[in-house]
């Protein structure tokens, strides 16, 4: 007999959930902390779209709250003003969803079109960054420290894959696992419980409940890759290769992720040895604000091994605030060349209005209208 999608959805959630100690399971008398209520219970938020994944998600963490985990949830859905009148319907369902359940809903508008304007970024792009935004002002406003997202076993085979085919390094491997920080500095943090199962699943475990979900049309178009990788390559793969193709490029990631720790460590080394972070002067009009800009020493910059330096320029990218989007490993190479060329060196473009600069023995990473100053 086959076994019930229910039971079978809800024990790998269940199971993922305690392998990676994602949330509480008892609710042991203590006072209440920075996302704990008294009796030890634990504020999630659930970040929610009305399509399947999220969907699903909430449904088993509302059943699994009743049995044996300490969390009260609280739903959270952000309009992108992308799809009009089917946006709206969106937002109407989840609020709809979370009343039956009985559980809080906080709801958010975002104009995504003018902000990936604004930015000089995509549209998919400028959404993810404002649903981070949105989610960790929820979180704060409810005293959460989790935030559980709707990511499962398929979502992390395409990242993987797409990874691979723009020509990535270790990190870009590590991708999408059971938690990861939000705001580190808040210790706030995303949580994934269904990253560990098939969306073929999820959608048996719905239809068995009888719950309707919302489909986002922009989904079944096929012109971007990662339709391509989810309609295409892997059902390829899946029937011409491996039939468990989802499971090995999970392996993979877990192995990469490992890797990525030591790796991690090795730049810690280095960084705290040959970086120094200061403040620039104001730039114009910026009244009292003062911007970091980070220092590298040219001289010991150069001894380093080639992954090495570039793990460097791309962190000291990220503490400044600049992003990787657009930092290939290609790109990542082409800035650490141009820097060792010559001892006067750029400035050169970085994402995030961010230029590189070497004078001799000091490489310069700041703001473009900081550069010249600091």
């Amino acid at each position: 007999m086959t076994p019930d999608p229910r039971a079978r959805f809800v024990r790998r959630v269940r199971d993922t959930i305690v392998a990676n100690d994602l949330l509480p399971r008892s609710a042991p008398a203590r006072p209440a902390t920075a996302g704990l209520r008294r009796g030890g219970r634990e504020t999630v938020i659930v970040g929610i779209s009305g399509g399947p994944d999220s969907v699903a998600l909430l449904r088993v963490l509302h059943g699994l709250a009743r049995k044996g985990l300490a969390i009260d949830l609280v739903a959270a859905h952000l309009h992108h003003g992308l799809r009009g009148a089917a946006a709206d319907a969106d937002q109407a369902f989840v609020e709809r969803l979370a009343k039956r359940l009985k559980i809080p809903c906080e709801t958010g508008r975002a104009d995504i079109r003018q902000e990936a304007a604004a930015g000089g970024i995509g549209l998919e792009e400028a959404g993810r960054l404002a649903r981070r935004r949105f989610l960790a002002e929820v979180a704060r406003r409810h005293g959460a420290r989790k935030i559980a997202l709707g990511h499962h076993a398929d979502d992390r085979a395409e990242t993987v894959l797409f990874n691979i085919l723009r020509g990535t390094g270790v990190e870009g491997l590590a991708v999408l696992g059971p938690r990861a920080p939000l705001v580190a500095s808040e210790g706030l943090e995303i949580i994934r419980p269904l990253i560990d199962v098939p969306r073929d699943l999820i959608l048996a475990y719905l239809r068995r409940l009888r719950q309707p979900w919302r489909e986002d049309e922009t989904n079944r178009a096929d012109a971007h890759t990662r339709n391509r990788i989810r309609k295409r390559l892997l059902p390829l793969m899946r029937k011409e290769i491996n039939p468990k193709v989802e499971e090995a490029l999970a392996r993979l990631s877990d192995q990469a992720a490992a890797a990525a720790e030591v790796l991690g460590d090795a730049v810690d080394a280095v960084w705290r040895q040959i970086v120094r972070e200061v403040p620039s002067e104001p730039a114009a009009g910026a009244g009292d604000g003062r911007r970091p800009a980070i220092l590298i020493d040219a001289d010991d910059f150069a001894t380093l091994r080639p992954w090495l330096q570039g793990a460097i320029v791309r962190r000291a990218i990220e503490r400044l605030g600049g992003g990787l989007k657009h930092m290939s490993a290609e790109r990542t190479r082409e800035v650490v060349s141009a820097l060792l060329a010559k001892t006067v060196a750029g400035p050169i473009d970085l994402p995030g209005g961010l230029v590189v600069a070497r004078r001799r023995r000091a490489i310069r990473i700041a703001q473009n209208d900081t550069m010249g100053r600091t």
